[in-house]
């Protein structure tokens, strides 16, 4: 009998895991990204840190959510300029935005492509950042309008100049043809150049075909995407790191996650950012160490040039500022929070955009 009765309670507590088990929330996250990983360090950081930091967290924390992931990348499924309305359309779940590509649909994530000739500290761009989303709710609230809300950002190392000829001077640019992507191309303003917008999956094959003389971008890229061969002329210009990328969830999917999944997205996005900053700087002393394999040169501008550089330009961050301003839109008060924190951190400005 007592047998009988053991194998009776033994049965129905199997019963009741297999119903508790079954009970598990079934949840699909698909990861996209129009880069490959190779390219970019906060992109391989998704794969390597992010995604299975969230599985660790989950099973760490026991909760009865079973996700099962999706990862997709260099395009695979959403190309750099698809993926906010990807996102937004559910086409994909969780998304590495290059924010620098929607000037328009993300006008307060530009602000220290306005700021150029600041710092190349990657960590105290995305750390001013993050206050600046904390002190005011309409950097939130961007990502909400497409049904998405961020996670976590990340800058990039200072943007510079590659090219097919040498620079040292802005003189050296009157008449070229310069890509880029995103707000940089303002850059260029007042030098006699053109500048052409693109994106870093082109930039190899327009150089070498002449469709552009070269291009502004990031040291960390110098080595994976092998710019320098096409373009052996490297200028160290100095525009400084910028905010150009965040992780962003489909805000539908998200209100429907348990409050502690929604916590630990939350958190391993920002952990995800600040391992993605130091990754940045790391690579980027690596792209100007990677130019004597490509035989490639590399000039740095001095002080004066760098003012002069500037000063060519229109005041672009109070032309900025005013138009967020116009729409309702913390442009002043976050240009002159950023301007501040930067100043307070011991930064000199080549020019002090907020003041002028």
């Amino acid at each position: 009998m007592s047998r009988n009765i053991g194998s009776i309670v033994c049965a129905g507590s199997f019963v009741m895991w297999a119903a508790a088990a079954s009970a598990q929330q079934a949840i699909d996250f698909t990861v996209a990204a129009g880069q490959p990983p190779r390219a970019l360090p906060s992109l391989a950081k998704v794969g390597e840190f992010f995604v299975p930091e969230v599985k660790r967290r989950v099973a760490e924390a026991k909760l009865n959510v079973e996700i099962r992931w999706k990862e997709a990348y260099a395009g695979s499924l959403l190309k750099p300029m698809q993926m906010l309305d990807g996102i937004k359309d559910g086409i994909a779940t969780i998304g590495y935005v290059p924010s620098v590509f929607y000037p328009d649909k993300l006008p307060l994530e530009q602000l220290s492509f306005y700021v150029p000739f600041m710092t190349s500290d990657v960590v105290l761009v995305s750390t001013i950042m993050a206050k600046l989303h904390q002190a005011f709710p309409e950097f939130r609230a961007q990502y909400h309008r497409f049904n998405q809300v961020r996670i976590g950002g990340s800058g990039v190392d200072s943007y510079e100049l590659l090219t097919t000829f040498p620079v040292k001077t802005v003189e050296d640019l009157k008449g070229k043809k310069i890509g880029t992507g995103g707000v940089a191309l303002i850059w260029l303003n007042g030098l006699g150049a053109t500048g052409v917008q693109s994106n870093m999956m082109e930039y190899y094959n327009s150089i070498k075909t002449g469709v552009y003389q070269g291009t502004i971008i990031m040291p960390s890229t110098f080595r994976p995407m092998k710019y320098p061969e096409v373009a052996p002329y490297a200028t160290k210009v100095g525009f400084g790191a910028q905010y150009a990328v965040v992780l962003t969830v489909n805000k539908t999917v998200f209100d429907k996650l348990p409050a502690a999944l929604q916590k630990i997205l939350f958190e391993v996005g920002e952990q995800w950012g600040i391992l993605s900053d130091k990754a940045y700087m790391t690579a980027g002393d690596d792209g100007y160490k990677s130019l004597s394999d490509f035989k490639a040169s590399l000039y740095e501008l001095p002080r004066e040039e760098q003012v002069r550089w500037a000063k060519t330009m229109p005041n672009i961050a109070k032309d900025w500022a005013r138009k967020m301003d116009q729409q309702g839109l913390p442009g002043t008060k976050a240009l002159a929070l950023f301007m501040d924190e930067l100043r307070k951190a011991g930064v000199k400005p080549v020019r002090d955009w907020d003041k002028e």
